[in-house]
């Protein structure tokens, strides 16, 4: 389970660092925006993107494509954190909704209620994306569908 390899590698010096490559490795669209996971708890994500020149758009703002890339990897990460090991999750749907021009480094958060049941359902997840500033983003809405994994 995700939330088990983050317990041993942030407790670490460079932890969070070594998570967040392993995770661009195993998830490599992901892995394209650099995200640097500062948090994860069942039900919780806080991840960085640092604000990076391929990144960018013609406006020298972060990608549309990149912001909803990041939320998408945040939501993934609070849902499935929280979701028992003998279940499996996709996204079936994602929108966002685009605020203010992103620049700079930004943080995305997404909390979500750990799954206790084992029955197959959908699930709506936001994950909110802020500025230095702490001004919104972007923000975007997943709808994850879960249910038991096949034998």
């Amino acid at each position: 389970m995700i939330i088990d390899y983050w317990k041993k590698f942030s407790r670490y010096p460079g932890g969070k660092l070594v998570f967040s490559w392993c995770l661009g490795l195993f998830i490599p669209y992901s892995g394209s925006i650099t995200p640097e996971v500062q948090q994860l708890e069942p039900g919780y994500a806080k991840v960085l993107m640092r604000d990076r020149k391929r990144l960018r758009n013609h406006l020298k703002s972060i990608h549309a494509a990149a912001l909803m890339n990041f939320a998408e990897l945040t939501s993934g990460l609070a849902f499935v954190s929280g979701v028992p090991t003998d279940m499996q999750a996709i996204v079936t749907h994602f929108e966002m909704d685009y605020l203010k021009k992103g620049r700079g480094d930004l943080i995305a958060e997404a909390k979500v209620q750990p799954i206790s049941d084992h029955t197959e359902k959908k699930c709506e997840v936001e994950a909110i994306i802020r500025d230095k500033t702490d001004d919104i983003v972007a923000r975007g809405r997943a709808i994850w569908f879960i249910r038991p994994k096949k034998a």
